[in-house]
Parts: C-alpha cells; sequence; structure tokens
C-alpha cells in the first residue's frame, strides 16, 4: 500500500505545481477574478492536506489518527512533511502577492472609470481619451473595404492607370480600353481632374452620400464591385497602410476578410448536384449531406487542394514582404466565399478556404460574404449552413465567424428574420457572430442568447455600418440586448474606408450612445477583441499580455495627465 500513498501524494504535487504555474502563467481566464483566489486557496489546502494524509501514512501508517508523531525517530516523515508544507507557503505568497497588487489594480481602473464618466459628454476630450486608449484588435474587418479610396486613387495616379470619366469606372494600367476611357496622366491636365477624384470617392464610400443617389444598402454593396479591377493591385502598399493606420490609433490586431481563390475544375456531374442542393432546406439535410460528400471527393481527386497551396505560398510571400508583424502589431487573414454565388462556386471555394487555414497559419478563419437579403443568399441560406457544418467534419480544427442576421424589419419577410442567427450556430456551428442585429426577431430569442452566452461565442458590432446599411442605431441596436444577456461584444469596423471611420469612432459611438456602458466594461470588450480572436493560443496569450500592460500604461498616464490638470487649475 505504501507505493500508492506515494504515487497518490506524488500525483497531489503534480496537480499543485500545473495549478501555480497555470494561475502565473494567467492560462486560467478566471484567474482574473478576485473571487478565485480563495476558491483557489481553498482547493489547494484540501489538497495539501490529502497529500500530508497520504504521506504520512506511507511513512507512518500508525500515526494515522495520531497526531503524536516522533519526527525525530523518522526523519522521511519528517522531510515529506517539510515539503508539503513549502508548497503551501508558495501557495500563501503567491496570494499575498496577488491580493496585496490587484486592489491597487481594481482601484485605479475605477478612478479612470469615475473620470471616464466626467468626460463622456465632452466630444473632443472624449475623443482624446479613445484616440490613446489601446483597442485591442478589430475582427470584423474586409480588406477591400477598409482601403480608402483616396489610396485607390493615388495608386491608379502613380501608375497611369486607367478611368472612364463619365461613369467613374477604374482599372489598371495593364488593361486595354477605347475612349472615353482615358489613361491618368491624360486627365490630370484637366482643371477637372480634383472634382472628377471627388466624385470618385463619392461614388466607392459613403462620403456626402446624398439619399437621391438611392438606397444606402445599395449604394454600399455596390462599393465593391465598382473597385474589383483595382482592390488587388499592390497589396503590399494597402497592408502597410492598413498597418500603420491601426499603430497610429493603438490597434494591434487586425482579422481581415480576403476573397478565398478558385479553380477551374469542372465537374462532370457537378450541374446535377448543384441542381439537387439548390434552395435545399434543414429537413434536406440527410441528402445535401450526402451530395456533398461525393462533391468534396471529386474536387479532393481532382486537385483542388492544390489550389490553396499555391494561394498559401503568396500569401506568405505578400506577408513578409509587407513587414507586417512586428513586436507592436499583428495582422491574420480570413478566407471569404459569396453567398450570392452559385451552389458549387460557394462549396469550392470554401472548401479551398478551409484547407488553406489547415495549411497556413497565417489563415485563421472562413467566412461568407455579400448581402444577407439577396435572392440566392436567402434561398441558399440553410445549404450553405450545412456545407459549414460539412466542412467542419473534414476540417475540426478550423475556426469560423458568420454574417448572420445583418438584416432590419422591413428588409424581407417577417418570417426569414427568426432563424438566420440561430442556424449560423446550431447548424453551422460558427465560433462568432458577425452582426447579429435581427436577434430580437429569432425564434426563441433568450435561448438562443443564453446559448451564445453560455458557449460564449461572441457578438461582433458594427454600429456604422449597422447604422448606414440597415438604418439601426441608438435605442434600435440590439448592443444591450446582448450586454445584459451576457453575449461577449466585440466592437469591430466592419470596412472602414467605405464608411469612412475607424475604431477609435467606433468606441465614440458605443461610448456617446450607451451611456449604461461604464469604462470597465468597455475595457472589457477591448480584452474581447484578442481574447476571442482566432489567433493560435501562444500568440494570443502574448496580445493579451501586451494589452494588459498598455492598459495599465494608459490607465496610469490618465490620472497623471489628470491630476496634472487639476494641480494647474488650483
Amino acid at each position: 500500500m505504501r507505493k500508492y500513498n506515494y504515487l497518490f501524494s506524488g500525483v497531489l504535487a503534480f496537480i499543485e505545481v500545473l495549478l501555480l504555474t497555470a494561475l502565473l502563467k494567467k492560462d486560467l481566464s478566471w484567474s482574473w477574478s478576485p473571487i478565485s483566489i480563495p476558491i483557489t486557496g481553498f482547493i489547494v489546502t484540501l489538497i495539501w492536506a490529502a497529500q500530508l494524509y497520504f504521506v504520512v501514512r506511507a511513512k507512518a501508517p500508525q500515526a494515522v489518527g495520531n497526531l503524536a508523531v516522533d519526527f525525530t525517530q523518522r526523519p522521511s516523515v519528517f522531510v515529506s512533511v517539510i515539503c508539503c508544507i513549502g508548497f503551501l507557503f508558495l501557495w500563501l505568497l503567491f496570494a499575498i502577492i496577488v491580493f496585496t497588487s490587484r486592489p491597487q489594480q481594481y482601484q485605479t481602473s475605477q478612478q479612470v472609470n469615475d473620470y471616464f464618466e466626467k468626460i463622456r459628454d465632452d466630444h473632443v476630450i472624449l475623443t482624446a481619451f479613445l484616440t490613446a486608449m489601446p483597442k485591442g484588435g478589430d475582427l470584423h474587418h474586409h480588406y477591400s473595404g477598409s482601403i480608402y479610396g483616396e489610396t485607390y486613387w493615388n495608386m491608379l495616379t502613380d501608375s497611369d492607370g486607367w478611368m472612364n470619366p463619365y461613369s467613374l469606372e477604374v482599372d489598371t494600367v495593364g488593361a486595354r480600353h477605347k475612349p472615353p476611357w482615358k489613361h491618368f496622366n491624360a486627365l490630370r491636365s484637366e482643371m477637372w481632374f480634383d472634382s472628377l477624384k471627388q466624385a470618385f470617392l463619392r461614388k466607392v464610400s459613403v462620403k456626402n452620400y446624398d439619399e437621391l443617389i438611392g438606397p444606402t444598402d445599395q449604394h454600399f454593396f455596390s462599393t465593391f464591385a465598382r473597385l474589383t479591377a483595382v482592390e488587388s493591385y499592390d497589396m503590399q502598399k494597402c497592408l502597410q497602410e492598413l498597418k500603420k493606420r491601426a499603430v497610429a490609433e493603438n490597434v494591434h490586431y487586425i482579422e481581415t476578410m480576403l476573397g478565398s481563390p478558385d479553380t477551374a475544375i469542372q465537374l462532370s456531374t457537378g450541374p446535377a448536384w448543384e441542381q439537387s442542393m439548390t434552395g435545399a432546406l434543414l429537413s434536406d439535410s440527410t441528402s445535401v449531406l450526402d451530395t456533398l460528400n461525393k462533391v468534396y471527393a471529386a474536387l479532393i481527386t481532382a486537385g483542388v487542394t492544390n489550389t490553396a497551396t499555391k494561394f498559401c505560398h503568396k500569401l506568405d510571400l505578400l506577408h513578409q514582404k509587407a513587414t507586417i508583424d512586428d513586436s507592436a502589431f499583428m495582422m491574420r487573414y480570413q478566407l471569404h466565399a459569396n453567398r450570392s454565388a452559385p451552389p458549387l462556386s460557394v462549396y469550392r471555394k470554401l472548401l479551398i478556404a478551409f484547407h488553406s487555414a489547415s495549411l497556413d497559419s497565417l489563415v485563421v478563419g472562413v467566412n461568407l460574404v455579400s448581402p444577407e437579403d439577396g435572392e440566392v443568399s436567402m434561398r441558399d441560406y440553410s445549404l450553405h449552413m450545412l456545407m459549414f457544418a460539412h466542412l467542419h467534419r473534414h476540417y475540426p480544427n478550423i475556426k469560423y465567424a458568420l454574417h448572420a442576421g445583418e438584416l432590419a424589419s422591413g428588409m424581407v419577410q417577417p418570417e426569414l428574420l427568426r432563424y438566420h442567427i440561430r442556424q449560423a450556430i446550431f447548424v453551422a456551428g460558427a465560433q462568432r457572430i458577425g452582426h447579429g442585429v435581427d436577434i430580437a426577431h429569432e425564434a426563441h430569442c433568450v435561448e438562443l442568447l443564453n446559448t451564445m452566452s453560455k458557449r460564449k461565442i461572441p457578438v461582433e458590432i458594427n454600429l456604422s455600418s449597422n447604422e448606414f446599411i440597415l438604418h439601426v442605431k441608438n435605442e434600435k441596436h440590439p448592443i444591450m440586448l446582448y450586454h445584459s444577456h451576457k453575449v461577449p461584444i466585440i466592437i469591430s469596423t466592419d470596412d472602414a474606408g467605405v464608411l469612412r471611420t475607424d475604431l477609435t469612432q467606433q468606441y465614440i459611438l458605443l461610448a456617446t450612445r450607451y451611456p449604461s456602458l461604464p469604462y470597465i466594461e468597455i475595457k472589457k470588450i477591448v480584452r474581447n477583441s484578442i481574447a476571442f480572436s482566432f489567433l493560435q493560443p501562444n500568440l494570443k496569450r502574448q496580445k493579451l499580455q501586451q494589452l494588459d500592460k498598455a492598459l495599465s500604461e494608459f490607465e496610469n498616464d490618465v490620472l497623471r495627465n489628470n491630476q496634472a490638470s487639476e494641480s494647474s487649475i488650483k
């Protein structure tokens, strides 16, 4: 029996070491709560007592139940007991360090929270505060829509690209066009060249938008088609611009979306398979999944994975040449398919996206884009969710977020507002929800919210985007509904270039429109943007530590500057 007692004692000691190491490294999310320390201490005390019991039982069985042990006659028992007490001492020391440091940390945050409430209604000071505040990451970020129109204009000007001055269409220098198309060098001499630039910016963004132009959602989504010819031109320069702007506004990480590459592979039985799946419902899931298995096998046999391999190689070179990652900033990529395309096209691109993510650590996720209320998007919504469920079985470690619930009352028939978020979570298995604006219209809304809270499925909130496209803002926006049900919230930009905004402006809208959210809650939202990113665990830990340090320094600077300001007034 002695060897078993030694074994039990050793296992308990090993558990103690693991717990201590985990807490010191902040691997346990609940270690951030003050209540976790006494809970952990209680657990460790029980472990220590059990460990001491097994040690004494192994060394001196007759001493169990009799505290009067002659340790001088049994030095091995004495040494073992001292070791157990040593472990307890380490835990007590750790608790003392935590309890003496954390009150100061929470006190500082509370003081900053009080200051924040004083300046919340002063737009200028609030802007300065939120500009300086570390903002973690931007997780709902479309690459092509995040590049400002001026950048595209300057690239076309520098490269002598093409433009149709009447339709404002543009193209790269290598293209061939006939009049009225002109090269930019020819247009420069025109006295109305600057007016042409302003007209172009209005065409590809919401700058000076006039409702007479047409519906806001149509104008927004049409900007992407107008930039198709140039969005992939000089991506190195564009990525560097995104990084520069992010660092300037204290953003440490971007998870941007790129279009998944496609392949020219054609399947002989493809048309029949596509026809059988078009408009499929969840009730057709058995036959749909069976068809998808056949499509998957056929595409793999045809060599579709070669497309993913080539794409990853190009992406790695681009990322490296642009020198994106450094100690201050990091960027990763999601690949998306277009939900408005025919079923096989959507599936093919999703398969390439999933396979790319399995090959390249730079590709951290998969997504779907395009208007959710489009005819094909609505018709094939359930089919797309089944595609994700199917691909998850083949690539269980690949993460994905889904645009779901980017709808508002009146955009579609009422019954079509009741299932998009639910299917994205329960059918597709999305790890994050993009937009989620129509949550209040979902069937069994409270149950769905509780599920998101329990499973820690965050919602990516895009305030400017939701206001312009859906006309949803202020009290009509469901952000506080999510917050009241403890669903993790992430603030993001969506398409900063098209919307003429940045992440700082999104936090300004958050602070001014929802005054019941104190700074301490906003700080949690900031932290969510790294905690719920698709970064690899070791990189996520590094970024969280970097963010926590930056927030601590920011809070100390705020208090120091505020005290200096008050002293000068006195």
